[in-house]
């Protein structure tokens, strides 16, 4: 047995034949625990030191603040997957882990707290030189999540202390604006494999996804419920409603079998890769380029937006919870807008009676050559002949006057081309002003 030392905190326990310490933490509560090292006293001595100054510490905090952790990277990235995996799906967990595991961890492999901005923007650079600037994106995502984790929910790091803050994550303009037209969506559908005919025209009939169509997680046959599909989870972890139109009925009706099982899957034997492969290889066979599975969506979403449907109609058959996105989703066509563009030619060049659009009015030289001073002012418009009793009218054709307004630089009165167009078409701009 260890010659028993003066009582300073640190004591031999024969029970546990460890040395222990002992000391009163910020609450003010007595503290016992045993040391890292139990067989040396001058390590647990150490070890009782560095407890109490991060009592100090502790104590000399201001209401809300926290002290540093210093738990390493690695310790709180565990503890980050660990809250993530019960609220993300598989698919979605496996890919937040590979980005912990296969890219931040390996970077950051000291203590939480002494990572600096400088670091985080140094990562970032870093990896935009491996990969695309979308997955950069990413995995600065995660990081920053980590971040908001520790230093709000957990309390490990001062909020002050988050090194992501100051780092700017790369821009991404990923928006695609491809879609099918109707006749290339006809010459698809003749071209594609007949098991795959029914399953390229319900994506595109019902603008959804793939992964919601075909897979493990498929539709099923007890999800379909008369002219809707009742899908009982989405990408977005929320039922989703799915209206049919008739096209999608006929193409259901087609692959239906005599008697179907609730829980059969409408397309088995189809798997997700092979659907996109399948698609590929006719669009190449088509020389479609530049076109990928996921834009039946985009081409759902952009005929139902040419055909006048509001964006909140269509944010809710794809199943968005953000206007935005489906934005990105329902494109206005190039020869829409140009017709909308054209359609003001009827408006622009409209003429007076008894004038033909385009000519120049009869008159209209005298009209501005006219001696008649106009004066416009913020304040007073003249518009009068000159004469002794209305002054201000006599003014020269400087306006504003730099006597009443200084604030306002002098510039010559010039009829400007709206000008001469309301006096070619007979209107005033003060009639235009009322109107």
């Amino acid at each position: 047995m260890p010659k028993q030392r003066k009582r300073d905190g640190v004591y031999w326990r024969k029970d546990r034949k460890a040395w222990w310490v002992s000391y009163v933490d910020a609450s003010g509560c007595r503290v016992r625990k045993p040391a890292p090292d139990g067989e040396n006293h001058d390590e647990a001595g150490i070890f009782r030191a560095d407890e109490r100054r991060q009592v100090r510490e502790q104590r000399n905090l201001k209401p809300g603040e926290v002290l540093a952790s210093k738990d390493s990277f690695a310790d709180v990235a565990d503890k980050f997957l660990a809250y993530q995996k019960p609220r993300l799906t598989p698919k979605a967990y496996e890919r937040e882990a590979g980005i912990v595991n296969q890219h931040l961890r390996p970077f950051f492999t000291g203590k939480l707290a002494d990572i600096t901005s400088s670091q985080v923007s140094d990562y970032v650079t870093a990896a935009l030189s491996r990969v695309s600037k979308a997955s950069v994106r990413k995995e600065f995502v995660a990081l920053k999540h980590l971040f908001r984790l520790a230093c709000g929910e957990w309390k490990l790091l001062p909020r002050a202390a988050n090194p992501c803050l100051d780092v700017t994550a790369p821009k991404v303009h990923d928006e695609r604006t491809q879609h099918l037209s109707p006749d290339q969506f006809r010459r698809l559908l003749a071209a594609s494999p007949e098991p795959m005919k029914p399953i390229f025209a319900l994506l595109t009939a019902t603008g959804m996804r793939r992964g919601e169509l075909v897979g493990c997680n498929g539709c099923k046959w007890k999800y379909i419920d008369g002219t809707r599909i009742l899908l009982p989870t989405s990408k977005n972890d929320e039922p989703k409603e799915i209206h049919l139109n008739g096209f999608a009925q006929r193409v259901l009706a087609s692959i239906r079998p005599d008697e179907p099982k609730p829980d059969d899957l409408l397309f088995p034997e189809a798997t997700p890769e092979a659907v996109s492969l399948a698609f590929h290889r006719v669009c190449k066979i088509l020389s479609i380029s530049d076109i990928r599975l996921h834009d039946l969506r985009h081409t759902f979403a952009t005929w139902l937006r040419q055909g006048g449907t509001e964006l909140d109609v269509i944010a809710s058959q794809l199943g968005h919870r953000d206007l935005r996105m489906t934005k990105r989703y329902a494109r206005i066509a190039a020869e829409q807008v140009r017709s909308a563009v054209a359609g003001l030619d009827a408006l622009l060049e409209a003429a007076p009676e008894g004038q033909e659009a385009g000519a120049e009015p009869q008159g209209q030289q005298e009209r501005f050559s006219q001696e008649t001073p106009v004066v416009s002012h913020p304040f007073v418009t003249a518009s009068e002949p000159a004469d002794e009793a209305n002054p201000v009218s006599a003014l020269d054709c400087w306006r504003p006057r730099r006597d009443l307004n200084p604030c306002y630089r002098r510039e010559r009165a010039s009829p400007n081309w709206i000008t001469l167009y309301l006096q070619g078409t007979g209107r005033s701009a003060r009639s235009c002003k009322e109107a």
